[in-house]
């Protein structure tokens, strides 16, 4: 049975250190593929969904949207540079649902689910 009152196997909050390897990727290109978008569009919009977080939240979601990279960074091999239309501009909602489940979503594949999901 579950109960709000379930309490987490272990106390969350505790330090561990570790050394993980890391994918690196560029923020200036995400910066420029921003100013790119907004200087285009006046806002920045997701380009699944439309969501414009300065049009929901005002000046606190300003200039806010994710970068998703089309090709995964993870499949990147540190060699071929990164160009803005590899980028997507989405929104946090469906830069998750881009990477959940077994298979990378493609933007134009979400972009289906969520017209098929319409009423």
């Amino acid at each position: 049975n579950i109960s709000i009152s379930d309490k987490s196997a272990f106390a969350e909050g505790g330090r561990r250190f570790g050394l993980h390897a890391r994918r690196e990727r560029d923020s200036a290109l995400i910066r420029k593929a921003k100013l790119l978008r907004l200087h285009r569009t006046g806002c920045l919009k997701c380009e699944v969904c439309g969501f414009d977080f300065a049009a929901k939240y005002g000046a606190h979601g300003k200039n806010f949207i994710e970068a998703h990279h089309k090709i995964p960074v993870a499949k990147l091999d540190g060699k071929v540079k990164t160009r803005i239309v590899d980028l997507a501009l989405v929104c946090s909602n469906c830069h998750r649902m881009l990477h959940f489940g077994k298979s990378l979503q493609t933007v134009e594949g979400l972009k289906a689910l969520l017209r098929r999901g319409r009423v």
